[in-house]
């Protein structure tokens, strides 16, 4: 499509608002209201706010869909990759390996068990970590790796693995934003040690707005994570007292009661997005200056937003500039995702436990320095704009992003 832009008061390409994405129906409304009317009629009314059935029924049916022996419930994806952590009885100033490109929530739990986090570069054309930029960062402090599968995308994890059992390293997948992706066959979150979901309203299933999940196949870390998610309870145990330090990150029964259906429509969610992605790539293909990003063989990705590069090289004009073009013709597209995690403000400034600078100061630790330590996330975040996705397109907005970035490249693109 050619013509006037639309920022420069030319027509939008699109006029009709964003596709609308509609989570729950009646299906989750029956399931909260057995809750409800359960709680209304006298000694269980607890379970509404406590932990009971429906909890136990979720966290079984998570597993038994993922493809783990056991799957703990918690109350949100922050709050699993913490539990996780947790599990593993790390020491003080431990160091954990994880992405730079990833939500404050991969990295704050970290720090709140008193360990050093360690960022890896990503691979440009993935924005994932692999075993090569870890192992450039494990040192004998190291004790954990978290490979994020950022947008759907499975890192490559079977290098990772054999990275992690030489040097005696316990891996967490952050499947926060991967529900239902595959790597080689399998299920993320079932490859590592330990997986965690995140179960907020925007992922591709929820519990009612927020919520998470803890997977994994070793009898022991589970014990300890449903430990530590309820405040240290002797789950498993003969004492008769709390036995560990932990939080109450309980998932209530009100909550698992929606996300059950929830586990019942992935299956259909992840076939719609896979489709969506599939025409979106075809559609995209005749661009000059506009890609997604690479996706690796032997994965199926179950995409949660896309990540788009950007070739300034060939365009006039700077991607902040592109992505207001693109948005004015009726596509909802950011220019950036997040910055590099060490660039946040409380990583610089390592804003932890009041003015301690704890961990990172405690007696006998490394200095440890993030600024410039991950070039390839840096040309990332400076290339890749989001460009929002889910199983609520129809094929009409997938012709309409393709339609804008084409006519946005027919006035920007370098002649």
């Amino acid at each position: 499509m050619s013509g006037r832009l639309a920022i420069d008061g030319g027509k939008p390409v699109r006029k009709k608002p964003f596709p609308p994405r509609i989570m729950l129906d009646g299906r989750e409304k029956t399931a909260a209201l057995r809750v409800i009317e359960k709680s209304m009629t006298g000694p269980d009314a607890i379970d509404m706010f406590g932990q009971g059935p429906e909890v136990e029924a979720y966290r079984a049916e998570f597993a038994q869909r993922i493809g783990t022996r056991f799957a703990a419930a918690v109350s949100s994806g922050t709050a699993a990759v913490h539990t996780a952590l947790a599990a593993l009885r790390l020491e003080p100033g431990a160091e954990v390996i994880t992405s730079p490109i990833t939500d404050p929530g991969t990295v704050t739990p970290i720090v709140m068990i008193n360990c050093i986090p360690i960022f890896a570069d990503v691979d440009y054309a993935t924005l994932n970590v692999t075993a090569d930029t870890i192992a450039a960062k494990v040192t004998k402090h190291t004790k954990a790796i978290i490979p994020v599968h950022l947008a759907g995308q499975p890192c490559d994890m079977a290098p990772i693995m054999k990275l992690a059992r030489k040097h005696k390293l316990t891996v967490i997948e952050d499947c926060a934003q991967a529900h239902g992706s595959t790597y080689h066959g399998k299920c993320v979150g079932t490859i590592g040690d330990l997986g965690t979901f995140s179960l907020m309203g925007s992922k591709h299933m929820t519990s009612g707005g927020q919520g998470g999940m803890v997977t994994t196949n070793n009898q022991a870390l589970f014990w300890n994570a449903k430990r530590f998610a309820d405040r240290g309870k002797p789950f498993n145990s003969r004492s008769k007292s709390n036995i560990m330090l932990g939080l109450n990150y309980r998932m209530s029964e009100l909550e698992a009661a929606i996300g059950r259906p929830q586990l019942k429509k992935l299956p259909g969610r992840i076939r719609k997005r896979r489709t969506l992605l599939k025409k979106l790539q075809k559609a995209l293909s005749p661009l000059q200056a506009h890609r997604p990003w690479t996706i690796i063989d032997e994965t199926e990705t179950n995409p949660w937003f896309i990540p788009l590069h950007y070739d300034r090289s060939r365009m006039t004009v700077s991607k902040a500039k592109c992505a207001a073009a693109i948005g004015a013709e009726g596509i909802r597209i950011a220019a950036h995702y997040v910055t590099p995690m060490y660039r946040h403000t409380w990583l610089r400034q390592r804003a932890s436990y009041g003015k301690s600078q704890y961990p990172w100061n405690g007696a006998g630790k490394r200095k440890i320095a993030y600024e410039g330590s991950c070039p390839e996330a840096e040309r990332a975040y400076a290339d890749y704009m989001t460009l929002y996705f889910h199983e609520g397109f129809e094929d009409d907005y997938i012709q309409d992003i393709a339609a804008a970035l084409a006519k946005v490249e027919g006035a920007y693109l370098k002649r």
